[in-house]
C-alpha cells in the first residue's frame, strides 16, 4: 500500500475519473462523429481553471479540430469527450465548424492507411 501512495506522490496522474466529470445536462450527441471538426468561441477565461478539460478543449479548439483529435489529446475516452463537447456546443462555448465528410467504408480505410503512412 505504501507503494502506491509513492507513486501517488511522484506522478499522481488523473485522480479524477472521467464519470466524474461534470456535465450539465444531457446533451445530444447524434450529430457528432469521430471526424466532426469544432472550433472555440472564446479563449478561455478565468472561471475555466476549476474545469480543466473545458479549458483544454478551449484551448486545444483555438484552432478546428476534430472530436477524436480533441479526445486523444485531452486523454479522456471517445464518449466522455463527444459528451463533453456536447455540452460546450449547447452551451455555446464550441461551434461546429462544418459537415461530417460523408466517406464510405473503403475511403474511411484509405484515410486511415494514408494517416499510418504518415506517422
Amino acid at each position: 500500500m505504501d507503494a502506491d501512495r509513492s507513486t501517488v506522490a511522484h506522478d499522481p496522474g488523473r485522480l479524477v475519473r472521467p464519470f466524474a466529470i461534470g456535465i450539465d445536462g444531457t446533451p445530444a450527441t447524434a450529430g457528432l462523429g469521430l471526424l466532426s471538426r469544432v472550433a472555440a468561441r472564446r479563449p478561455p477565461g478565468p472561471a475555466d481553471h476549476l474545469r480543466p478539460e473545458r479549458e483544454s478543449l478551449l484551448r486545444l479548439a483555438a484552432e478546428p479540430q476534430s472530436v477524436a483529435e480533441l479526445s486523444a489529446l485531452v486523454g479522456l475516452p471517445l464518449s466522455v469527450a463527444k459528451l463533453l463537447i456536447a455540452d460546450m456546443i449547447e452551451a455555446g462555448d464550441l461551434e461546429p465548424c462544418t459537415a461530417e465528410p460523408q466517406l464510405s467504408g473503403d475511403d474511411v480505410l484509405q484515410v486511415l492507411l494514408d494517416g499510418l503512412r504518415a506517422l
